[in-house]
C-alpha cells in the first residue's frame, strides 16, 4: 500500500506533500543506519579509550530530528535549492563527536580513520575542515559516506578542552545563526558587524586557555572561517553577553526549570581583565549574578553571560 503524506508546516517555513516524503524517506534510511553507525562509533571508543583517551560525546544526539531536517528543507527550498537536491546533499542526519587528549589527539584522528576506511567509508571530498588555527571554534569537521550503502554522517574530532568551549558557545552560536541582531542593528551593516564580531569575541575567550594538540596540522584542510577586530565597542560587548545569557536561561528552562536558576560562570574571571582597555568598569558589569532575563527594552541588568552546557552540534563547516 502507497503510504499517504502530508503538507508539512511549521517555524521556518513549509513543505508540499511530494516535498515532504522525500524528506521523511530520507530520515528513515538514516534512522535505519542510525543502530549500524552507533555501533561503529563505540567501538572505535572503546579500542581508544585506553590508548588515547577516547571519548564519544553525546550519543543520544546521534540522529538529527525530523523536524529539524524539514526546518533546512524548507529554509533551503526559500532560497532556492530544491528538496529532492537538500535530501540528497545532508551529511548530518547522523552525527558524532569523538574527543581525545591533547598529546594522543592527532593519533586519535588517524587510528580513527584506518579503521572507519577498514570498514567502508570514506571522507567525502571537501569536507575535512581543520580550524584549530580559527579564533572562534577548534576542532576538526569531517563527513564520511559508505559507497556501497550510501550511508553519509558528520563526524567532529575534538580534545576534552575544545569540546568543552564549544558547548559553552551554544548560546552565542545558536544567536548568530538567528538573526537575532537584527532587532537591534536594522540594515545597519556595520552596527550587525560589530555585534557579530563582539559575538566572536566572547566565543574566542573560551579557547584561551585550549591546546592546539600536536601534529593537527597533519589532519584535513585548515580553515580560518573568523577573524577578530582589534577593538570593539564594550557597550555592545555587554550586551551580546546579556543576551547569551538570556538565550542560555532560555534554553535551561526547556531542558529543566529548575537548572535555569542556577547562575553559571565558565569564562571567569578572565574575561573582566581582557575587556578592561575596552572599558574600565565592565568588568562590574559583567560580575557574575543571576537576575530573570528581561525584554531587550528594559534596563540591563548584570548578568553572567556564561552558559553551563548545551547540546549544540557547532557550526557546518561545509
Amino acid at each position: 500500500m502507497t503510504r499517504k503524506f502530508d503538507a508539512w508546516d511549521g517555524e521556518g517555513g513549509s513543505l508540499s506533500a511530494e516535498e515532504n516524503r522525500v524528506v521523511t524517506e530520507r530520515w528513515e534510511r538514516a534512522a535505519t543506519a542510525r543502530t549500524r553507525l552507533d555501533g561503529i562509533m563505540t567501538g572505535i571508543q572503546q579500542s581508544t579509550a585506553e590508548s588515547h583517551g577516547g571519548k564519544l560525546e553525546g550519543l543520544e544526539y546521534s540522529l538529527k530530528g525530523i523536524d529539524s531536517f524539514r526546518r533546512k528543507a524548507a529554509t533551503a527550498k526559500d532560497e532556492g535549492d530544491s528538496v529532492t537536491k537538500t535530501a540528497k546533499k545532508i551529511k548530518d542526519l547522523n552525527r558524532y563527536t569523538l574527543t581525545f587528549e591533547s598529546e594522543k589527539y592527532t593519533e586519535g584522528v588517524e587510528r580513527t580513520y584506518e579503521e572507519l576506511r577498514g570498514q567502508g567509508y570514506e571522507p567525502i571530498p571537501g569536507s575535512e575542515k581543520n580550524t584549530w588555527g580559527d579564533p572562534v571554534y577548534k576542532g576538526v569537521n569531517t563527513s564520511w559516506q559508505n559507497p556501497a550503502t550510501e550511508e553519509k554522517f558528520e563526524l567532529q574530532f575534538h580534545t576534552p578542552e575544545s569540546f568543552k568551549a564549544k558547548m559553552e558557545n551554544h548560546e552565542l552560536y545558536e544567536i548568530s545563526r538567528a538573526d537575532t541582531f537584527e532587532k537591534f542593528t536594522g540594515k545597519n551593516e556595520e552596527l550587525a558587524r560589530q555585534y557579530q564580531d563582539a559575538a566572536n569575541y566572547l566565543q574566542s575567550k573560551r579557547y584561551d586557555n585550549v591546546q592546539i594538540p600536536p601534529g593537527a596540522e597533519r589532519i584535513g584542510e585548515p580553515l580560518i572561517r573568523d577573524t577578530l577586530e582589534p577593538h570593539r565597542d564594550p557597550k555592545i560587548v555587554e550586551h551580546v553577553a546579556q543576551l547569551e545569557e538570556e538565550r542560555r536561561v532560555e534554553n535551561a528552562a526547556k531542558a529543566s526549570p529548575a537548572a535555569a536558576q542556577q547562575p553559571v560562570n565558565a569564562l571567569g574571571v578572565d574575561l573582566g581583565e581582557s575587556l578592561q582597555a575596552d572599558g574600565p568598569d565592565l568588568r562590574s558589569r559583567l560580575a557574575p549574578k543571576y537576575e530573570p532575563a528581561r525584554r531587550p527594552n528594559a534596563q540591563a541588568p548584570a548578568v553572567d553571560p556564561l552558559p553551563t552546557q548545551s547540546r549544540g552540534r557547532g557550526p557546518a563547516l561545509a
